[in-house]
C-alpha cells in the first residue's frame, strides 16, 4: 500500500528586478509516484520561474527549443561506447527519476516536463556505439513528446524550471518546461504514455536483434515502461 505522504511544493516567484519575491508554500498528494520515491522525508519541488527586466517585458532567459543548433550532433570521429552494466544502470536511473520529478509536479507542467527531461536525457547518451539505437528511439520520444506540449501549450502560464531536492540531498534541475491547458491534461497524460509505450516497444525490438545487448536495452525498455505506468496511473 502506497503510504499517504505528501510532496511540499516550494513555489519560487522570482518578481520584476527591483521587487522581493516572497516563496509560497503549498502541499499536494503524492499518491501516483512509486513506492520508492518515498523517503523519511518529504521531496521538496521548487519553480523557478522566468525573470524579467520589466513587467511585461521579455524573458532574460532565451525560450527552450527542440531543435538541435546547426553545427551541434555527432562529430563522426567519437570512440564506439560498449554497453557496460554501470553506465546502464545509469540511464535506468535517469529515466526513473523523470518519472519521479515529473509527476511530482504540477499537473499543467508534467507532460512538458517529460519532453523536457527526455530530451536531456537523450542527449547524455553517447552516438556511437551500443546505445546509439537508444539515443535515436529516445531523440524520437523527446520530439513526439514536445509536439504534444507546444500544441497545447497554455501561454497565460510562464515556461519554468522545476528544481526537486529528495530526502538524501540531491537536487535536480530541468530544463526549462512548458506548461499545458488546464481542459488537455488528462487526455495528453494518455497520449504521453502512447508515446513512451512506442519507445519501449522500439527498444525491445532493438534488444532481440543483438544478443550483446539485449539485457541493456531490457533494463532501459523497463524504466521506460515504468513512466508509461505513472502517466496511466492517474
Amino acid at each position: 500500500m502506497i503510504s499517504k505522504k505528501y510532496t511540499r511544493l516550494v513555489v519560487g516567484l522570482i518578481a520584476p528586478v527591483g521587487l522581493v519575491a516572497t516563496p509560497v508554500f503549498a502541499n499536494s498528494p503524492q499518491s501516483s509516484l512509486p513506492a520508492h520515491f518515498y523517503g523519511t522525508q518529504a521531496t521538496v519541488i521548487e519553480l523557478i520561474y522566468p525573470r524579467y527586466a520589466q513587467v511585461g517585458g521579455e524573458p532574460i532567459e532565451p525560450e527552450y527549443e527542440m531543435e538541435e543548433e546547426e553545427g551541434e550532433g555527432p562529430s563522426g570521429h567519437e570512440p564506439e561506447i560498449e554497453a557496460t552494466d554501470a553506465q546502464t544502470e545509469a540511464f535506468v536511473a535517469q529515466i526513473q527519476q523523470i518519472g519521479e520529478i515529473c509527476e511530482a509536479s504540477p499537473d499543467e507542467y508534467q507532460i512538458g516536463c517529460y519532453a523536457a527531461m527526455y530530451r536531456e536525457l537523450a542527449a547524455d547518451i553517447p552516438a556511437n556505439g551500443d546505445y546509439a539505437e537508444v539515443k535515436e528511439i529516445l531523440e524520437d520520444t523527446a520530439r513526439d513528446l514536445t509536439a504534444l506540449t507546444r500544441a497545447n501549450r497554455d501561454k497565460a502560464k510562464p515556461r519554468v524550471r522545476v528544481s526537486a531536492t529528495k530526502s538524501n540531498g540531491q537536487t535536480v534541475t530541468t530544463p526549462p518546461i512548458t506548461p499545458v491547458k488546464p481542459e488537455t491534461i488528462v487526455p495528453l497524460r494518455q497520449a504521453a504514455a502512447n508515446v513512451l509505450e512506442e519507445a519501449e516497444t522500439k527498444l525491445l525490438r532493438s534488444a532481440s536483434s543483438d544478443a550483446k545487448r539485449a539485457i541493456h536495452y531490457q533494463k532501459i525498455a523497463a524504466a521506460v515502461g515504468s513512466n508509461k505506468v505513472l502517466l496511466r496511473s492517474a
